[in-house]
């Protein structure tokens, strides 16, 4: 699928894949809102859950729009960007690099003071959850729709299956690199 026709991308993944760098550069060059949905499923994006009425009409006021960039890990609540979205990009990376950018990303937060999720026990009990969601080999479960994430990437390449007339999966920054170079005016329609 060509990304310069799409105005409304959904972008998902596992952590520390690159879903909010991504989301942000394909909005500037949309020209479209872009929304991080930690900030339409959480407290200011970190703290308590929202509640799912709550969170069910946040989408829906982002899903009736007729240009949108949106990017999470959220599965189910999330349901409608899935369906409305012209199309939705997964970015399935490794877990050896999204693990390094995950150690990163929370050593560069820590020394500018404005870490989200502070202290290395965060850090650490993250890690491994984050590692869980990447190589776990669980059998897979259905997605129900008030879960919040997808717990693991075997669910999410289920989930998603569904959506495969309109996914564009980037397995590799080279991947991703080529995506977003789609967007350039001096590429080819």
């Amino acid at each position: 699928m060509n990304p310069q026709g799409s105005r409304r991308i959904h972008i998902v993944g596992g952590p520390g894949s690159g879903k909010t760098t991504l989301a942000r550069k394909v909005a500037i060059f949309l020209q479209a809102p872009f929304v991080e949905l930690d900030v339409v499923g959480y407290e200011n994006g970190s703290g308590a859950e929202r509640p799912m009425e709550v969170r069910l009409t946040d989408i829906h006021r982002i899903a009736v729009q007729p240009s949108w960039v949106t990017e999470g890990i959220f599965l189910g609540w999330t349901d409608e960007l899935f369906k409305t979205a012209d199309q939705v990009v997964w970015l399935d990376l490794p877990w050896r690099l999204v693990g390094w950018r995950i150690f990163i990303r929370h050593i560069r937060a820590e020394l500018r003071g404005n870490n989200r999720h502070p202290g290395w026990m965060k850090l650490y009990r993250f890690m491994q959850w984050s590692r869980s969601y990447y190589i776990s080999t669980a059998a897979v479960q259905d997605v129900v729709p008030d879960t919040d994430i997808g717990e693991t990437r075997v669910i999410t390449e289920k989930y998603l299956a569904a959506f495969q007339d309109k996914l564009a999966r980037c397995a590799s920054p080279a991947q991703v690199k080529a995506y977003i170079e789609e967007f350039s005016p001096a590429h080819p329609k």
